[in-house]
């Protein structure tokens, strides 16, 4: 397997529409985190989040929002004669819609894929092979495992989560959440972390902070613009926060990304 391309967490707006009748250039795992229209085979699908379609190359792309900014990660990959016996032994569907409760895991695979794209490691075509690898069998585990019973609370969490990356842009107030939930603020943060391995301030923090760097090397707008297209009120809070995390400012970031992919 060979990745040729990826993107982790790309947002766009409530009105982004795709039209790729021919593909695009490959084949191409998607996970759509939003809720979106969705063609297939001539066929019109509505889902509310948490899909995944394994396109082969040259199907065509056709989807779009659907009343909410449209959230997605996506892998660009090529296989071998090989690859594709692996794939159907462990039972991958291509050009099929498929839908679960939470792609967390699946999601966090290609941020890792992303982030190897973006190195300078010796072996990272490697790596990303290994990692693409590792996504279908998740995928698979997915499709094939027996469905949880999920609990109220643990169901509102995941469509929170699901929010909180879809719109990194809102004012995410804990007490307000918590009114809504009708929960305390420290069960809250318990069993949100319990789930999700990471606190939702993390999650907030993490969801605006990627969000800004897809602004930064997809856009011109200016640091000051996209400081309050993120949700953040002060400019020097977020390129603070920014550099914290990234070990670089804004305008580094932007610099020293010079790749920018579909």
């Amino acid at each position: 397997m060979w990745v040729s391309g990826c993107g982790y967490n790309w947002c766009h707006d409530a009105n982004f529409s795709a039209y790729r009748p021919e593909g695009a250039g490959g084949n191409i795992i998607m996970i759509i985190r939003s809720p979106a229209q969705i063609t297939l085979n001539n066929q019109v699908y509505y889902t509310k989040s948490n899909s995944v379609i394994v396109y082969r190359q040259r199907s065509p792309h056709i989807y779009a929002s659907h009343n909410a900014p449209f959230v997605n990660d996506w892998v660009r990959f090529q296989l071998n004669d090989e690859d594709w016996a692996f794939l159907d032994s462990i039972g991958i569907q291509f050009d099929t819609l498929m839908e679960y409760e939470d792609v967390y895991e699946l999601s966090q695979l290609v941020k890792i894929i992303s982030a190897e794209s973006h190195s300078s490691n010796k072996n990272s075509i490697e790596s990303m092979s290994f990692l693409l690898r590792l996504l279908f069998l998740k995928l698979s585990d997915y499709a094939n495992k027996k469905p949880v019973s999920f609990t109220h609370l643990t169901k509102k969490l995941t469509v929170l989560r699901n929010d909180i990356y879809s719109n990194p842009q809102q004012e995410w107030s804990i007490d307000n959440i918590c009114k809504n939930l009708d929960i305390s603020p420290s069960y809250l943060q318990h069993k949100y972390a319990q789930l999700f391995g990471n606190t939702i301030k993390d999650d907030i923090i993490t969801s605006r902070l990627e969000y800004s760097k897809y602004l930064l090397t997809g856009t011109d707008h200016t640091v000051s613009k996209i400081s309050h297209m993120v949700g953040y009120e002060n400019d020097v809070h977020f390129m603070y926060m920014f550099k914290k995390k990234t070990g670089l400012t804004p305008t580094q970031y932007r610099n020293s990304t010079s790749t920018h992919q579909e």
